[in-house]
């Protein structure tokens, strides 16, 4: 067991004092691509009091998005972004897909895109991130299967998800299991869902786990872009020309005056740098998973610009893997800006 939690709305659990009880927490910070704002009694209700609670106890928590149709990639970066203003960065951040009869039924196909969506903006943010559905679209759509490999955040109230009660069942993994919605903090002025969490998934920063297949193929995609935007140049010339500052020869390769190699080998570092500090993995580790293709993508780059021969491109792919390898091998990060 790695302790229990709450999730808090910033008005039906308006007040709500946070007790020793409390290991972690989610509060709702966003509505679709809105930031959560609630008028009532006279005031703006907004997750600001109870982020201001969970800090002065040192709880670590993170934010939710009740998720509208629409745009779920818009929604995590909405989300994301307040729970960093708000210190909200110490729990996965959430959507919450769950169908209301009176607001809107998802459809399985729906509710997939749009987790998925939601999950593939989060991991670009370079975060892991976290899905909660009820428990009919938790069982169809399987989110734990989704190659984002999201934390997943389980509602169930009076037995475990997968004891089959009212004809339905998950069998699936899950990591919180959401257990009641009729517990109670001090001084809230509502009813609080309590959860018990199974490992610490959810917990930004705790669990070391190896590179999975959606990290490789997300940090791959990262190494392809910056190689394409990189290497987007009108000509290498065939000779060296002093007048030219996008001029090769058979060992200097340049671009606005400076040497190819040495310009990709400080972005890959920035990268790999950046992709270690978010994403839960060593420089070393990303490096040593992607630089044996890293040589490939930069020559399929290098090969697409007419003006730069097969043996050009496959000597600069290797020189920047060579130099890239030997700089990632000891890295310290820099300073990145995100």
């Amino acid at each position: 067991m790695s302790g229990t939690g709450v999730d808090l709305h910033p008005y039906y659990q308006r007040g709500a004092q946070i007790t020793r009880d409390v290991s972690f927490a989610w509060v709702k910070m966003a509505d679709g691509a809105r930031v959560y704002a609630m008028k009532a009694d006279g005031k703006t209700w907004t997750a600001d009091e109870h982020a201001r609670r969970l800090r002065a106890a040192d709880v670590p928590f993170g934010g939710y998005v009740y998720a509208q149709p629409g745009d779920g990639g818009a929604e995590a970066r909405v989300l994301w972004a307040e729970c960093q203003r708000l210190g909200g960065t110490g729990v996965a951040p959430s959507c919450d897909i769950e169908s209301n009869k009176n607001i809107y039924t998802w459809s399985v196909r729906e509710a997939t895109d749009h987790g998925r969506a939601f999950c593939s903006a989060m991991r670009r943010l370079g975060v892991r991130p976290a899905v909660y559905m009820d428990l009919t679209l938790l069982r169809d759509c399987r989110p734990d299967r989704w190659p984002e490999d999201p934390v997943i955040w389980a509602p169930r109230y009076g037995a475990k998800p997968e004891q089959l009660l009212h004809g339905v069942q998950y069998t699936g993994r899950y990591d919180v299991h959401q257990y009641t919605s009729s517990g109670s903090l001090p001084g809230s002025a509502g009813l609080v869902d309590w959860n018990q969490a199974y490992s610490t998934a959810h917990l930004i920063g705790e669990d070391d786990m190896p590179l999975n297949d959606a990290d490789k193929a997300f940090i791959a995609q990262t190494v392809r872009d910056t190689v394409r935007d990189t290497t987007r140049f009108a000509v290498l010339a065939t000779e060296h020309d002093p007048n030219n500052l996008d001029a090769s020869t058979n060992t200097i390769w340049t671009f606005g005056g400076r040497n190819l190699v040495d310009i990709l080998v400080q972005i890959l570092a920035n990268t790999f740098a950046l992709l270690a500090k978010t994403g839960g993995a060593s420089a070393e580790e990303i490096a040593a998973a992607l630089l044996p293709a890293l040589s490939t993508a930069m020559v399929e780059e290098l090969r697409a610009k007419d003006a730069i021969s097969d043996e050009d491109a496959e000597q600069i792919a290797k020189a920047v893997t060579d130099r890239a390898g030997a700089l990632l091998r000891p890295i310290t990060a820099p300073a990145v800006s995100r």
